[in-house]
């Protein structure tokens, strides 16, 4: 009973998603997939996923595909490769078996990239692998409520009736020296106020605060990006940032999408009075974040990324 009440559950979150939520503000053309090439391609997607919070990063993604293919799901695909989901395509009559590392490590899994035709890889080390099948997969965020609530985060944050000047709020379990450190240099400076700390609060009440500052700071969890990030760009924030080592599915610029402070972070507090008394340079760094994540990183927009990669990278070798 219990897994026909989550398949449920399930089903009503998907239906939402793709009826009800929010839509992007700019379809990105340059991905677009037209009817006539979908029309030989079909879907086998795992019906269990090595790990089950694997849902939190993958499940948007199948519910995009599904909205543009057909999808059986099947018990054979076996999920042998910690922190990946594994799925074929079929294309033209052929199977290809494409891979999705969401792992929070930069670190890909050499036999997988081996093994399968194209490995999308969040988490993408801007030195790359090696591996010419191995491409950046983008990233999501932290669960699917987030396009529930955007319209209106976004245009509370366009009205600036701002509440907080810096806001940054982290939790403990992932790399707390730097965060602690952060946070320390943030509250010990007179020029501004600063939000946040080192205490969470539940998800919507978060998505609000960061909706109504001026300035927010990221930094690393467990991996470079983490969901924090893409709340931001999707809220469309000015992010002042520790600098990633890993790339999205497309580059964010520093200057014009987000700011990067220094690694010992001798200049962040410099940088976010900056910004914090700067309207106009702020702004559009808030405007390019949200346009960025219009563009690459909103489902509807991200779904058609993949697809359009598989189709690209793989047709060739159909038929051959």
């Amino acid at each position: 009973m219990p897994a026909i009440i989550e398949k449920v559950k399930k089903s009503g979150v998907e239906l939402y998603l793709n009826l009800f939520a929010h839509r992007p503000e700019t379809d990105n053309q340059e991905w677009d997939v037209s009817p006539d090439e979908l029309r030989s391609v079909a879907v086998r997607w795992p019906s269990q996923y090595q790990w089950d919070a694997a849902s939190d990063w993958v499940d948007v993604l199948l519910y995009g595909l599904r909205s543009h293919v057909p999808v059986e799901m099947v018990d054979n695909i076996p999920q042998k490769y910690r922190g990946t989901v594994v799925f074929e395509m079929i294309i033209g009559g052929r199977t290809r078996r494409i891979a999705i590392g969401y792992s929070d490590f930069m670190t890909i899994e050499e036999d997988c990239a081996e093994e399968f035709d194209l490995y999308f890889k969040m988490q993408f080390a801007k030195r790359g692998y090696g591996f010419a099948n191995v491409i950046p997969g983008g990233y999501v965020p932290d669960g699917k409520r987030l396009y529930q609530h955007l319209g209106n985060l976004r245009k509370l944050r366009q009205s600036g009736n701002f509440k907080f000047d810096v806001y940054g709020r982290f939790g403990l379990a992932y790399a707390r020296e730097t965060r602690e450190k952060a946070v320390q240099l943030l509250s010990d400076q007179e020029h501004f106020a600063f939000e946040g700390g080192m205490k969470t609060v539940l998800y919507l009440e978060f998505l609000q605060e960061v909706a109504r500052s001026k300035v927010c700071i990221d930094m690393p969890g467990l991996g470079d990006f983490c969901f924090r990030l893409i709340n931001y760009l999707a809220i469309g924030s000015c992010v002042v940032a520790y600098p990633h080592r890993t790339m999205l599915n497309m580059p964010l610029v520093d200057r014009k999408h987000i700011v990067y402070c220094r690694e010992d972070m001798s200049d962040l507090v410099d940088l976010c009075e900056h910004y914090l008394f700067h309207d106009a340079e702020r702004e559009r760094i808030a405007r390019n974040a949200r346009e960025f994540f219009d563009l690459y990183l909103h489902k509807d927009n991200l779904v058609k990324y993949y697809l359009r990669n598989c189709l690209d990278r793989l047709k060739e070798n159909v038929g051959g």
